[in-house]
């Protein structure tokens, strides 16, 4: 009988108890796991509150159990790189300490890539809910109307290429360990959103992805860092600067030419009403940073792609707005 390969699974932690108790309601997930042959990864990202005390409190019961504690960075990219370094299973899986997964999750992924040995990543059914259970999405790797499983694969090349401009399809998979690491999460510029970077390249570097009929919930918790109103979410502005270059270089761009610049020129709206609301309280050096990124943000932008998409007044009303950064900004600054 084939031995079953170690399989990682990582799963980062920053005062989780204090925002929902949430390293017990993962603990149960993963120590309950139907497959058994595990490393739990568990980063401790610098936590103020007891999140320690109960780690240390599961892992007296489960050997399985490793924790690591780092100094908070201010970004999760870097507890996400930490742990991605500390694994050493054949297999990866990023868990993230607020979501729930089924207990067989993780054994049906890896049966999976018995079944197709072609595959380098598989992801269960990502269904994604708001905190008081309704459902805002379903993704079988695409967007789905139902749970109904049917078995797709889809090279790596095209994953990435539905994630110009923005993610048409949703992966929380398991990974062959050379494909998770071909990409560092500690990412070299601080960045609220790098992820977003790491993940695509990572795709790129898959064969196939497939999926399963294990299910990931994935909640969307209105204060969490990515949510709350802070001046970090100006970073998207930044990160659709690197993503245009990437996508350019990769010559996959043109294709979504409008997706992407739609969706960089929302970015920069709403970064834009972010800078004047936390202006006061910058300093010096952040308040010079904060303004060439949104400068460089709108030099970048092809203008003339975002104004095609809108018709009417829509049309006059934007085609005016972008025709000057000082206008821009100086609107929603007022607006605020």
């Amino acid at each position: 009988m084939q031995a079953q390969p170690l399989i990682s699974i990582i799963t980062t932690y920053y005062n989780s108890v204090q925002l929902g108790d949430f390293v017990k309601s993962s603990m149960k997930c993963l120590q309950n796991q139907t497959y058994q042959n595990l490393e739990l990864i568990c980063v401790n990202d610098g936590s103020t509150d007891s999140t320690l005390d109960d780690l240390e409190y599961f892992a007296k019961q489960d050997p399985r159990i490793k924790i690591y504690t780092k100094e908070n960075q201010k970004y999760a990219q870097y507890s996400k790189g930490y742990g991605q370094e500390k694994a050493s299973g054949e297999f990866i899986f990023l868990f993230d300490h607020d979501d729930l997964i089924d207990f067989d999750t993780i054994e049906k992924c890896y049966q999976t890539f018995l079944i197709h040995p072609e595959l380098d990543i598989v992801s269960p059914i990502v269904i994604t809910k708001f905190t008081d259970g309704n459902i805002k999405n379903i993704h079988n790797i695409y967007l789905s109307d139902s749970q109904a499983f049917e078995f797709k694969k889809f090279t790596g090349s095209q994953i990435i290429k539905d994630t110009v401009g923005r993610y048409d399809n949703h992966i929380r998979g398991l990974y062959r360990k050379e494909v998770f690491k071909s990409h560092s999460f500690g990412f070299t510029e601080p960045l609220l959103n790098a992820d977003e970077i790491v993940e695509r390249l990572i795709y790129e570097k898959a064969r196939f992805v497939g999926n399963c009929d294990a299910v990931y919930t994935h909640y969307i918790h209105p204060d969490s860092s990515a949510k709350l109103l802070s001046p970090k979410r100006i970073d998207f502005v930044r990160t659709d600067s690197l993503l245009r270059k990437i996508f350019k270089e990769k010559g996959i761009y043109e294709n979504r030419r409008a997706i992407f610049e739609f969706i960089a020129y929302k970015n920069l709206v709403n970064s834009l009403k972010i800078f004047h609301y936390f202006s006061e309280n910058m300093n010096n050096e952040e308040y010079t940073k904060q303004s060439q990124r949104l400068q460089e943000s709108y030099n970048g932008l092809d203008k003339a792609t975002v104004i095609s998409q809108f018709t009417g007044l829509a049309k006059i009303y934007n085609s005016v707005l972008l025709s000057n950064f000082s206008l821009l900004s100086s609107f929603y600054k007022y607006k605020k």
